[in-house]
């Protein structure tokens, strides 16, 4: 990548920028932890729907997406219409009651909303929920500091160990700063960079080539179903699909429905974060059909890297000020994942863990907690860096599965939470148990449990059509676990209350 003085003093002011947001949101986060890790539930519809947008991509979208869209036509098409379609559900149907039910039994994690609703006296559900997120969340931050660590290097030229340490101190500033005021504002603007580089830049791609024709020209000499959507197995389809089964259970994403000022303005939020998903979705896939055209075969980029594809197409249109800004939409992408998912790892913790857990029946100030808060952030940064230091394989491997991990213990609990008035403590215990041991298993079985157990990917891979995507399976199982065991165990006395309040 170039490393033209323009294209850094882009980068530097980026960077400047993320730093005065952190300073200016550090007098809003003292009101308490309310306020540290939910904005006080006072953000508008924009702000909310822009920050869920950005904070639930990641660097998947741009690099990721870019790349299976290069590598396999416009069956990468399917690789978006599973997330795209779960979140609008979310939007339009489940935000409004995450919303309600959070204000009204003063829920500000995910673990809040369990404990609360099954009457959680022993803090099973808590502890078992708080310890699922800390390890996922460690595993995220890590693998988004190891991708920022390469979109240092590429544009500052300084080493991948400098890029790692600078992405982590970066982050860590303002989101200990600010809290979830600093990192929501931050991902506003950070989407504002991923939405203007992923529609210009397929536009320009598209001019630069002539139109259209060339994109087509090479889709149909590439064969292997280039240009239709369907050349993919049941298979391969319904795992892209299933991606978006991780959405309904990560909590980055889900922090955002419950932080809204006003109810009424949900559905207007849910147009909003739509609308920019579906432009950034199909930006991302005519950015991989673009590069197609202009490098035909693979050991045309970098390393023979297809995630490369993005960057390279930059680097062959753009002059150095606009490559800038196409570098910090890189960077914005891993960052704004990262800071939600340090915040949600550190209200486990603090919330979670310490104030509900070790601190119960105590007296805690507000003022103590927010400094506990922001020591946490610390704590799990330290951990996420030195895990992406000493471990970078581990990283790659845990992140692809994090996002469906997370998805199969929390998406059906907190669906059913919502709408099943039968739904029981004991059933969204070892839900949420049975879905994390599946995910593990199908992504990679542990060689000594096949003394007694079978091969799980492929029994699954048999019974789901040829499905192998993780998500898929840890959902499914999740979900029947939950239901079976709860028709059996006793609901909470007022459960029925509890849903019906939340459906007006």
């Amino acid at each position: 990548m170039s490393s033209h003085p323009i294209t850094i003093g882009v980068f530097v002011l980026y960077l400047a920028i993320l730093l005065v947001i952190g300073f200016i949101s550090s007098k809003q986060a003292k009101g308490g932890i309310n306020d540290f890790f939910l904005a006080g539930r006072n953000l508008n519809k924009w702000t909310v729907a822009l920050s869920a947008v950005s904070s639930g991509r990641s660097a998947w979208l741009i690099l990721g997406l870019t790349g299976t869209a290069y590598a396999t036509g416009l069956n990468a098409v399917w690789a978006i219409a599973g997330y795209i379609t779960v979140e609008i559900f979310l939007f339009f149907f489940v935000a409004r009651r995450f919303r309600k039910y959070s204000e009204k039994y003063d829920s500000i994690t995910v673990p809040d909303i369990l404990a609360t609703r099954y009457n959680d006296k022993n803090n099973l559900l808590r502890l078992v929920s708080s310890l699922i997120i800390i390890f996922f969340m460690v595993a995220y931050v890590g693998s988004q500091v190891v991708a920022g660590s390469t979109a240092f290097s590429s544009s500052l030229g300084v080493s991948p160990g400098v890029g790692m340490g600078m992405t982590a101190l970066i982050i860590l500033i303002y989101v200990m700063l600010g809290g979830f005021h600093a990192v929501s504002k931050t991902d506003v603007l950070q989407c504002g960079f991923m939405f203007g580089a992923l529609i210009i830049l397929p536009i320009l791609a598209i001019i630069n080539l002539g139109g259209f024709g060339p994109i087509l020209d090479t889709l149909h000499s590439q064969g292997g179903g280039f240009t239709s959507p369907f050349a993919f197995t049941v298979g391969a389809i319904g795992g892209l699909l299933g991606i978006g089964l991780g959405s309904p259970g990560n909590p980055h994403i889900i922090v955002r429905y419950m932080s809204l000022k006003n109810l009424k303005e949900m559905k207007q939020a849910a147009l909003i974060a739509s609308f920019w998903n579906v432009l950034m979705g199909w930006g991302a896939i005519f950015i991989g059909l673009a590069g197609r055209a202009m490098f035909p075969d693979i050991s045309m980029l970098p390393n023979e890297n297809q995630e490369a594809i993005f960057s390279s197409v930059g680097n062959e249109i753009l002059d150095p000020f606009t490559m800038g800004i196409l570098l910090v939409a890189i960077l914005a992408s891993i960052m704004s994942s990262a800071d939600s998912q340090l915040l949600v790892g550190a209200s486990a913790i603090v919330r979670d863990i310490y104030d509900r857990i070790i601190g119960k029946g105590k007296e805690i100030s507000q003022k103590q907690l927010v400094f506990y808060s922001r020591v946490s952030t610390v704590v799990l940064m330290s951990l996420s860096v030195l895990l992406a230091i000493s471990a970078q394989e581990f990283v790659f491997w845990m992140v692809l599965f994090a996002f469906g991990g997370l998805g199969a213990c929390f998406g059906p609990a907190l669906l059913l939470t919502f709408y099943w008035k039968g739904t029981t403590k004991h059933g969204v215990f070892w839900g949420m148990i049975v879905g994390l041991i599946t995910v593990i298993l199908v992504k990679q079985q542990p060689a000594w449990t096949f003394a007694f157990l079978p091969d799980i990917q492929a029994l699954f891979s048999n019974i789901l059509f040829g499905i192998t995507y993780e998500a898929v399976p840890g959902f499914l199982m999740s979900l029947i676990v939950t239901v079976v065991i709860s028709k059996f165990t006793q609901k909470p006395i007022n459960a029925d209350e509890v849903v019906e309040d939340l459906s007006y």
